[in-house]
């Protein structure tokens, strides 16, 4: 049997808890309420601005109120020894922020088709390869959750506890890569000269995203710990590592909200000058069907890019603009409009120069 920790109530004399601690019934009405409302607010933003992928939010807001409100009346009817109530409340808790790291990246994926000439990588490339990884998550909190809150099986328990494990080293190192994305993105916007009040959008999903980062940090940090660590034993962490640092993720993102510097359609690009913005048939992935269910993530692609580079490093290929039959530049003309921009050779756009 494990040792309990502290909560912010007391326990009942004789009373087990399989929360490991007594939890508190106020807090999680509060937070529960905040996240309502943050998400209530998405969802009119979302309407506003006409931001098709930013109803990602109102579910993760959705997913953490449920919850929540689920942690109180547990907390509230002392019902401290049902596995039926702590493991929804838990996997709805663990759940909601990867659904606002998958709202980041479709963020990120606009910005990408706003400034075609910096992004770094394709838009349809992030979605496919961010969004299938961020699903990969879910799938790992919904089946590793339920083994590892249940102390009764130290078998299981351990098997849950590898997936939550590997579930949220999956989201650190997505969130690296999208980390390293976003400033190759700002570098090669930079050194084009391209300017204007997108960035805004940039730096708000900076601050979105080091507020997650926190909460997986100490989601790490509580699996390899396990039942004997303090994180899991004291109710006080959970509070100022996860409902906070999320609660602050959505409710930036509420007031500095993307969709003010974000055009409602993919199809419009700004230009070099950083102003005129143009519309044209935007990024497509115009390969035959097979190919994209066969190569979602366009692997072909990105070894021909990869092969590509490495000729021009050694002279033996110049540097090519960008166009062809393939993925289409912003005025749709597939010519060269766009500088500094290297394709590969099934016509993807691979990599900001």
């Amino acid at each position: 049997m494990v040792q309990l920790g502290s909560g912010f109530c007391e326990y009942e004399p004789g009373k087990w808890s399989y929360w490991l601690y007594c939890p508190d019934g106020t807090l999680p009405i509060l937070f529960s309420v905040l996240f309502a409302l943050s998400g209530v607010a998405h969802a009119y933003q979302a309407w506003q601005y006409r931001s098709k992928y930013m109803p990602i939010y109102v579910i993760g807001c959705s997913l953490l109120s449920a919850g929540l409100a689920l942690r109180a009346h547990t907390a509230r009817t002392r019902d401290l020894e049902s596995l039926g109530l702590l493991i929804p409340s838990q996997v709805l808790v663990y759940s909601g922020p990867p659904i606002f790291s998958a709202a980041l990246y479709f963020v990120f994926a606009r910005i990408s088709y706003y400034v075609p000439q910096a992004a770094p990588i394709t838009p349809y490339r992030i979605v496919r390869t961010f969004i299938s990884l961020d699903g990969l998550c879910e799938l790992l909190v919904g089946a590793g959750t339920g083994m590892f809150v249940n102390t009764t099986a130290p078998d299981r328990q351990k098997i849950g506890q590898g997936l939550l494990r590997a579930a949220v080293i999956l989201q650190v190192v997505l969130f690296v890569a999208f980390a390293y994305f976003a400033t190759k993105l700002q570098r090669n916007a930079t050194r084009l000269g391209i300017k204007g009040d997108w960035r805004m959008s940039l730096y708000t999903l900076y601050v979105c995203g080091i507020f997650i980062m926190i909460r997986c940090i100490y989601r790490l940090v509580e699996f390899f710990e396990g039942f004997q660590g303090d994180l899991i034993l004291h109710e006080a962490y959970f509070y100022a590592l996860e409902c906070i640092p999320m609660f602050l993720s959505t409710a930036y993102m509420n007031f500095m909200h993307v969709g003010r510097w974000l055009p409602r359609k993919s199809t419009i690009y700004l230009l070099d000058d950083g102003v005129t913005e143009a519309e044209g048939e935007g990024f497509q992935d115009n390969r035959p069907l097979w190919k994209k269910f066969a190569d979602p993530y366009d692997l072909e692609g990105i070894a021909s890019g990869i092969k590509s580079g490495v000729l021009q490093l050694m002279g033996k290929k110049e540097r090519t603009g960008f166009g062809g039959k393939g993925i289409r530049n912003g005025n749709g003309s597939g010519n060269g409009v766009q500088p500094g921009i290297r394709r590969s050779s099934t016509r993807n756009l691979e990599e900001g120069i």
